[in-house]
């Protein structure tokens, strides 16, 4: 198991690569064009993603590849992490905080990995089972940045039972709960007041959703403990909608009396990203932090 998110320099130049992409993105031919062409002429074995799914040509390559925004990266990482595959991300998107490669910067920073020239950051993962009657009913399934139960298509508050290890934790009344790596820190773990964690860290936040108090604040927890969050009602009559979503990308409804098991995943994300960059400078360049 991943004890934390610490960085190190590799010295291993790759020699295959299978290249994912958003094919939404204007820029996704133009890009992916100029890349096989960059990697076709220096060597490199590729393979690209047709449709959604990597097929068997995935565990035979070196190094993934990214084309897309923040939201191809949390695709991506849930396909890779599992097979230790090294993940290196060129923005196209939006705002590309998870991507360590801008589009403008490809020749360059692909010429770097080829020689060798990269950080692989650990990135822990969360994994999610939902059991229901003692049983297993989903899951595991992975997340890089957050784990959200919440209330579905009603305006209405829901209770949360939550426990770390065999710890009572809270009973959260309100709108949800998000569980977030430090990863996802960033995400919408910071819409919901949550603090901003530098990913080498092993902790896990729990953060409410618009909680109907005014003394429940987003915690910090330690990553090695699992939560267990169980749906509960105030009121006999209560029957709400929950959903379970997993990097807001795959989502599983809840009945009364399940339980929500979030654990820190065996496997972490290795992304790839440039030597010397900063978290700090990632956090002013991306959101204007400080500014």
């Amino acid at each position: 198991m991943a004890n934390s998110s610490a960085s190190r320099t590799t010295r291993r130049a790759f020699g295959s690569a299978f290249i994912f992409r958003n094919e939404s993105k204007p820029d996704s031919e133009r890009t992916l064009a100029l890349i096989l062409s960059l990697l076709k002429t220096r060597g490199v074995r590729t393979w690209v993603e047709e449709g959604r799914g990597a097929g068997d040509a995935l565990r035979r390559a070196e190094v993934s590849i990214a084309l897309g925004g923040d939201g191809t990266m949390l695709r991506v990482a849930r396909e890779v992490a599992p097979r230790g595959i090294p993940l290196l991300g060129v923005n196209i998107g939006n705002l590309g905080f998870l991507a360590g490669t801008e589009a403008s910067e490809i020749r360059r920073r692909l010429d770097a990995a080829l020689a060798g020239r990269f950080v692989v950051e650990e990135r822990w993962m969360l994994s999610t089972e939902i059991y229901r009657g003692g049983r297993r009913a989903f899951g595991p399934e992975l997340a890089l940045n957050e784990c959200v139960i919440r209330c579905g298509d009603q305006a209405r508050a829901i209770t949360l039972s939550t426990r770390s290890g065999e710890r009572f934790v809270a009973d959260y009344f309100g709108d949800g709960l998000i569980v977030a790596t430090p990863t996802g820190s960033t995400a919408y773990s910071l819409a919901a007041s949550g603090p901003i964690v530098d990913p080498s860290l092993d902790v896990t936040l729990v953060a409410p959703i618009c909680p109907h108090t005014l003394t429940q604040r987003p915690l910090i927890l330690p990553a090695h403990l699992p939560l267990t969050i169980r749906l509960g009602r105030r009121r006999a009559d209560e029957m709400p909608r929950v959903l379970v979503s997993l990097d807001g990308q795959t989502s599983r409804e809840l009945k009364l009396g399940d339980e929500v098991r979030v654990r820190r995943a065996e496997t972490p994300l290795r992304l790839l990203v440039p030597p010397g960059r900063s978290f700090f400078e990632v956090l002013r360049r991306k959101l204007k932090w400080g500014q």
